[in-house]
């Protein structure tokens, strides 16, 4: 079966941007998810008017691009980091990743992701690194999907064997939290897809948080 990938994008005639007159610092990095890059011209324009300095790097596959697993749209040296976005989620993964504080603007509100929530995070990362040493049993999730799949996993499952774990690889195209219940003796699960699984499940470690055992 042959899948289409389509963009959306949202359209915009018209955004009350004076929410944003409330960002401090000189420089700021802009970055949007995608279904808001184009409104990263008017954005940038308007915070220039401010006398703000605008960043705007390449990101996941358009300048200024944010994903979840993917930072590189940030300039982690600005002053004030701004995500064009719905919600949190992204900006939660690429504040955990940047060990920065990131302000989300949905052309509505103007919110920020915390130091607090930030450490809060750190916190549960470290409490999972403790799980994923005790266990015997790992399971690595692996990802079919387009951009997410993680073509390094056999490397890993040989370097995480080397801590004398067994270590089992399961593929899909969705990954189901409510599947896990099938394996019992699996207590620590290694993600290589999208991040945001980790966030709020404390069975599932990103592989970027257990490199450094490795």
């Amino acid at each position: 079966m042959k899948i289409m990938h389509v963009e959306a994008r949202k359209k915009f005639p018209s955004v009350n941007l004076s929410k944003l007159n409330k960002l401090p610092g000189r420089t700021i990095s802009l970055a949007a998810t995608i279904q808001y890059l184009d409104l990263v011209p008017k954005i940038k324009e308007y915070l220039e008017r401010l006398n703000k300095k605008i960043i705007i790097k390449k990101g996941a596959f358009y300048k200024a691009h944010v994903l979840g697993c993917q930072s590189q749209a940030f300039d982690k040296k600005a002053d004030t980091l701004l995500l064009i976005a719905d919600g949190k989620f992204h900006a939660l993964n690429n504040a955990v990743q940047l060990n920065r504080e990131i302000y989300v603007f949905n052309t509505k509100t103007l919110e920020k992701i915390t130091r607090q929530e930030i450490d809060r995070i750190k916190q549960k990362i470290k409490a999972k690194q403790k799980k994923f040493l005790m266990a015997d049993k790992i399971g690595i999730l692996v990802s079919i999907k387009p951009g997410q799949f993680y073509k390094n996993t056999k490397q890993l499952k040989k370097k995480i064997e080397k801590l004398n774990k067994k270590v089992y690889i399961f593929e899909a195209d969705n990954i189901r939290d409510e599947e896990f219940e099938n394996f019992p003796d699996i207590k620590i699960w290694v993600n290589t897809a999208c991040p945001g699984l980790a966030l709020e499940n404390p069975k599932i470690i990103n592989y970027q948080d257990i490199l450094e055992f490795l």
